[in-house]
């Protein structure tokens, strides 16, 4: 019987070429993500793909969805993979684009993760990958949202899996650097060690597979801010102010 997977946010970058990964791997896998139209074209790829129209952030339509799937439906893997980033500025903070971050980066995560656990294959090592950033490493410029969305949200998948730990289920988070999908793409700045997405998704399947609790990739942007995490407090908030001005 073929193994089944979900992933959110399936219908363009990092999200579809992991669900394309999945299903050239003789995996069933359901496509979730608000565009129906991408999903048709999606499923056009592979008869291993199920597409799902779904809005995440909408926690009834959500429950609804969970609530109609058959008792026998089991994921033995689910990845949490939808987000969105947002830059705001710092002399007047936009309160709806912390709200719309936050919403489908966080609350959108936990709301799935409550939803969908009870249908975790439970006896067969199922997977919960959440997908987070390296973008919270570092005090990047106009990112006040989307990386305290994903600070909020590695917090989250790492204290779940504390939570987790005396069951079966294993909890993978997995901070990507710069991937090339539609939405890097809006960046009007200079993207270092940028990765396809399909060497993302080919990361990604291997390190579940693996049984990895987390995955940062590419390694040279992990190492890079690393080190500079290891500056004294001071130097980095002056290194940081100093990359915004260039």
């Amino acid at each position: 019987m073929a193994k089944i997977c979900l992933i959110t946010g399936a219908s363009s970058g990092m999200g579809k070429a992991t669900a394309l990964h999945y299903a050239a791997n003789d995996w069933q896998v359901y496509a979730i993500a608000r565009s129906a139209d991408k999903l048709v074209e999606l499923a056009k790829h592979s008869k291993n793909i199920k597409p799902v129209s779904l809005d995440v952030t909408d926690s009834v339509a959500l429950a609804s969805w969970t609530a109609a799937l058959p008792a026998t439906e089991k994921f033995d893997v689910v990845i949490l993979n939808a987000g969105n980033c947002e830059y705001v500025e710092a002399s007047d903070l936009d309160l709806a684009a912390f709200e719309r971050t936050f919403a489908l980066n966080v609350l959108a995560v936990v709301a799935c993760t409550r939803y969908l656990m009870p249908f975790l294959n439970k006896g067969n090592k199922p997977s919960l990958a959440i997908v987070s950033s390296m973008a919270h490493f570092f005090p990047f410029t106009r990112s006040e949202a989307y990386g305290a969305s994903k600070a909020a949200v590695s917090y989250f998948a790492d204290s779940l899996r504390v939570d987790l730990a005396d069951t079966d289920i294993h909890v993978c988070l997995i901070e990507p650097g710069f991937i090339d999908t539609p939405l890097t793409r809006k960046n009007d700045f200079e993207m270092p060690f940028l990765m396809a997405p399909e060497d993302a998704a080919k990361r990604i399947f291997d390190g579940i597979t693996a049984m990895k609790s987390r995955l940062r990739f590419p390694r040279r942007l992990s190492f890079s801010l690393k080190m500079l995490g290891l500056l004294p407090y001071n130097l980095r908030n002056k290194l940081a102010a100093k990359m915004k001005q260039q």
